[in-house]
């Protein structure tokens, strides 16, 4: 996991880097430390898998898209994007998935296939599972 920290420079909030790419939550409690009296609305750290994100991270931010980024106020609250949630995001914005391909259905191939299904939805019908 990688953090950068931004700070915003303009009304409204154009934000632009004040560190460099940091690799651990010490180096970053740390670097926070430098802007503590800068008001933490002011103050967003990036999270981000890779350093290829961190800049497209900034400029969504900018245009107002989501973004892995919290302000320092959440942070030091302790709220943290997950890896699987930052993974899930990078994977959508980098077109690499398939999640714009429509699904075709395709029935059961075999009769054993087909009887797995058919207890699977009567499950759900009767409320023992849900979708």
């Amino acid at each position: 996991m990688y953090f950068r920290i931004a700070l915003q420079t303009h009304q409204p909030p154009i934000w632009t880097w004040r560190s460099t790419p940091l690799s651990s939550l010490d180096g970053l409690r740390q670097t926070l430390k430098i802007y503590k009296d800068i008001p933490k609305h002011h103050v967003r750290i990036f999270f981000s898998t890779s350093l290829e994100f961190m800049d497209d991270m900034l400029t969504r931010q900018n245009q107002g898209l989501p973004s892995s980024s919290i302000t320092a106020e959440e942070f030091l609250r302790g709220k943290q994007p997950g890896t699987l949630e930052l993974a899930r995001l990078e994977l959508e914005l980098s077109g690499a998935g398939d999640h714009d391909c429509p699904y075709t259905f395709s029935p059961p191939a075999s009769l054993q296939e087909y009887q797995v299904w058919t207890r699977l939805i009567n499950r759900v019908r009767s409320g023992e599972l849900e979708p």
